[in-house]
């Protein structure tokens, strides 16, 4: 009893420094003010270095291609390819667009994922100056995830729009106009769920591994690390995958339409 008293002392103390160097579970942001706008500068921080790892990594892919791929090329090919055929699952079959979507799925599933992993990196000994604060994810911002978001759904109603112009809008009528209310507040649904999905994922997971820093040596949380790779991979796949859903979703001639088109040629 008493060991399991003194244990459990220790580990309040470890935690009560640890949070005294900014160390603590949930990660704190480092805030300045500029003129009257809060901005989170460990977020831009390391959203910024996460842009600069892929770059980089990208560069060093693309700056000597070859008809007879080596390894690094072999694996950026498959990248690409796992995305393309994540794209044209979604679109109407048959469509011949694939291509025309293709950069900005790719873009937002390498950056998520890229953002999701750069926060298991041992940001924990680095301050920002004298200010203990961690640097973490940039996906475990709610400010994040919701610029992401908002990024999937102007996408969609843009190449919706782009392909049929003011036609996009019959949608919201159907199957009834009485349909109405329910197919505008999808619009909003979307996005709240994409970006409070992603978010609470991310910062769930972190604090899930700040805890076990705090109680545990070092390694045994390192099967947790690996669980958020794999969980890190999936946000950005479910991201990616949604939005190439919606933005199908929106370019589709509806059944109707078609329905109607077809009995127009045979009159």
């Amino acid at each position: 009893m008493f060991q399991i008293a003194s244990a459990a002392e220790h580990a309040a103390e470890h935690g009560a420094e640890a949070a005294e160097h900014g160390l603590g579970v949930v990660p704190s942001h480092f805030i300045a003010h500029i003129g009257s706008y809060t901005v989170h500068l460990d977020t831009i921080i390391s959203t910024w270095l996460a842009m600069a790892l892929v770059i980089v990594l990208v560069l060093m892919v693309t700056r000597s291609l070859k008809k007879a791929p080596d390894k690094k090329q072999t694996v950026a090919e498959a990248m690409v390819e796992f995305v393309e055929g994540l794209v044209k699952a979604q679109l109407p079959e048959g469509s011949k667009e694939t291509l025309m979507y293709l950069p900005l799925i790719g873009s937002i599933f390498v950056f998520v994922l890229f953002t999701n992993w750069i926060g298991l990196l041992p940001w924990r000994l680095l301050h920002l100056g004298h200010v203990p604060v961690e640097i973490a994810s940039p996906t475990n911002d709610l400010n994040t995830t919701a610029g992401l978001a908002l990024v999937s759904v102007i996408s969609y109603f843009y190449y919706g729009i782009k392909k049929k112009g003011i036609g996009y809008f019959k949608h919201y009528f159907t199957p009834h106009p009485l349909f109405f209310p329910f197919n505008i507040l999808e619009d909003f649904t979307r996005p709240l769920s994409l970006a409070f999905r992603l978010f609470g994922n991310i910062i769930g997971g972190e604090i899930l591994i700040g805890i076990l820093l705090l109680l545990v040596p070092w390694f045994v949380p390192l099967p947790i690390f690996a669980f958020e790779v794999f969980v890190g991979f999936i946000q950005a796949f479910v991201f990616a995958i949604l939005t190439a859903s919606y933005i199908g979703a929106a370019v589709a001639e509806h059944h109707h339409d078609e329905h109607d088109a077809h009995h127009a040629t045979e009159k």
